[in-house]
């Protein structure tokens, strides 16, 4: 029974793009753009959706953003697309980008979580889909650009459905594949692009949405870039890269932000350890290039190290580790919105740690377990020993006077896991965005769904729970649209309302208080702005309430004693120190010219 329910979980989280086969369409639309014109569908939206503001949709999908990084293409930065003659069929998803089948070495409740990204693949998917109830060019509705999850290595706009989110909310939404992986991510030595190619494919789709989204009703001047997780962290570092300056104007991190290890420029030692895994040779960098560009994908993917992922340090996307650009606050000035649930990993992040369960946790293996958790931290801050933080981390975490209950150590180890690696680079983001002159609101979810019952009852608010809520998926009908697709209840239903109303108004205005972005608002809790002194937060529940200095002893702790310990406090601090020297003179200055 327990096998039946997790892989209901999974089916209910990732085959949801289901809802979007089923869809009947009552009419086509065409919108021309600078490539070419596109046909998409348009969507009565009672048939899919139930208690719609709009009663109908525009639906555009698989619409290419850049040309297929094939060939000589592949581990370069993403090109223009070809323009085309005639009329783009623009009604079905585009392929998903290339990943790896995980089936083989995931535990089997992940099944119905990978075999649906197995289909349909293909490197030619740089494609992304619109969603809007008004196609007027003088519309000018805000926009609402969504970067899906998955680790940077799965993923796909495929299984994100946009027609709840659209139907209830005054906004034009997109949703965007990038490269995974391998494909996405191999450090080169390569001038135009030494890496992060999903992150320039990221910014390409970008350029696409200043350049066309005005003829979908979209307004280019207001874009919001949003995500979940991997796709948090990428929202993330574009507020962080220069190359994004000027295309998106708010962020929305959910469950991610990218305080993450990365790669110099030039190290090509994980591009080499692949070569090797597939079969080239790496006796010259440009014979192992053109190796890996003639392998096929799957083999590259299947083969691809732990560390693919990385950020690179190029001088152009990145300039300098996130670490070090959110001390000195060189981030683009854009508001922000971003937060975390109350148990990142209660269960699906911890489905690989056979030693979290219902019983509860040895002490011991929580000690012997650490240090390998930490790794993590040595990546992010090489120069330093992570072994000076295990003892102070442990000290933070367990009660050296108290009793082993192995329930309270698996809830307190589960505990540091989400601080770690979620809480504290959310607050560390809020931190340095808030001393820039924008404004910043940050949450903390903390309503357990009543949907997922068949999770541990010790497990709170899980990893990705909030997506059902953001994307208003609680409003998806089933095939026969006579009924929810998904057992929540009313009043669910109603905090998924709220939700979306926080989102869509501060993507309009840039506060999600204000109502004129949503078109039902009702009276709620005023979302207080977060600020360097007063560090508001909103406890986003079935009830809300604001609240401050989310878990400030253990945030403190993380973000800057951790640091100090791993050798970070100098150079960086003296570095803010000297940014907020410069911004106090031009501001002063300002104010000088201004008598």
């Amino acid at each position: 029974m327990a096998k039946l329910r997790t892989r209901s979980f999974y089916t209910l989280l990732n085959v949801i793009a289901a809802s979007s086969f089923c869809i009947q369409h009552t009419g086509s639309v065409q919108v021309s753009t600078q490539y070419g014109d596109v046909r998409g569908y348009e969507l009565q939206t009672a048939t899919a959706v139930g208690d719609p503001v709009h009663d109908r949709l525009y639906v555009f999908k698989g619409i290419p953003y850049a040309a297929p990084p094939i060939g000589d293409l592949r581990f370069r930065p993403p090109a223009d697309p070809s323009p085309w003659s005639g009329v783009r069929d623009a009604t079905e998803f585009g392929h998903q980008c290339p990943q790896r089948n995980n089936t083989a070495t995931y535990p089997p409740v992940y099944t119905d979580f990978i075999d649906p990204l197995m289909t349909h693949q293909s490197e030619d998917c740089l494609s992304l889909n619109v969603f809007t109830h008004n196609i007027s060019s003088g519309a000018g509705l805000p926009v609402m650009v969504w970067i899906h999850g998955g680790g940077l290595t799965t993923g796909s706009s495929l299984i994100y459905p946009g027609e709840a989110l659209a139907a209830h909310s005054n906004v034009v939404l997109v949703t965007i594949n990038y490269r995974l992986g391998a494909l996405g991510f191999l450090p080169t030595r390569d001038e135009d692009a030494p890496g992060n190619f999903g992150l320039l494919d990221q910014v390409k789709a970008l350029e696409w949405v200043q350049a066309n989204i005005r003829l979908f009703g979209g307004d280019p001047s207001r874009v919001t870039i949003f995500g979940q997780s991997a796709g948090g962290w990428s929202v993330s570092l574009l507020v962080m890269s220069p190359m994004a300056t000027g295309l998106f104007h708010r962020a929305i991190s959910e469950s991610g932000v990218a305080v993450v290890p990365t790669l110099r420029r030039g190290d090509v030692s994980a591009a080499e350890g692949l070569a090797r895994a597939v079969g080239c040779s790496t006796g010259g960098y440009g014979t192992m290039m053109d190796c890996l560009r003639g392998k096929p994908a799957e083999d590259l993917q299947t083969a691809e190290g732990i560390n693919m992922q990385t950020p690179v340090i190029d001088g152009r996307f990145l300039t300098d580790t996130p670490w070090n650009i959110l001390q000195k606050r060189q981030q683009n000035s854009v508001d922000y919105l971003l937060g975390t649930n109350n148990d990142e990993y209660g269960w699906i992040l911890s489905l690989f740690r056979p030693y979290v369960n219902r019983q509860g946790m040895n002490r011991t293996v929580f000690q012997d377990v650490l240090p390998g958790d930490l790794s993590w931290i040595q990546r992010t801050f090489p120069t330093g020993d992570v072994s000076t933080i295990v003892q102070p981390v442990t000290d933070q975490y367990l009660d050296a006077a108290g009793p082993d209950d192995p329930l309270t150590i698996r809830d307190q180890y589960l505990r540091f896991l989400t601080d770690m690696w979620f809480a504290a680079p959310t607050v560390l983001m809020a931190q340095s965005q808030s001393a820039k002159p924008v404004r910043v609101f940050q949450y903390e979810f903390q309503h357990r769904s009543s949907a997922f019952s068949f999770k541990p009852p010790y497990v709170k608010v899980d990893h990705s729970d909030e997506v059902f809520y953001v994307l208003g998926l609680l409003f998806l009908r089933d095939s026969n649209s006579s009924s929810w697709r998904y057992s929540f209840s009313d009043s669910e239903r109603q905090l998924c309302l709220d939700i979306m109303a926080y989102w869509t108004n501060f993507a309009a205005n840039g506060d999600p208080n204000d109502a004129s972005g949503s078109p039902h608002m009702r009276s709620l809790v005023t979302w207080p702005r977060y600020t360097t002194s007063s560090k508001d937060y909103l406890r986003l529940d079935m009830t809300s309430s604001a609240d401050v200095a989310l878990r400030e002893t253990r945030m403190k702790f993380w973000n800057e004693a951790v640091p100090r310990m791993m050798g970070q406090d100098g150079a960086s601090s003296a570095s803010a120190a000297s940014a907020n020297l410069l911004m106090f003179i031009s501001l002063f200055a300002g104010v000088l010219m201004n008598l």
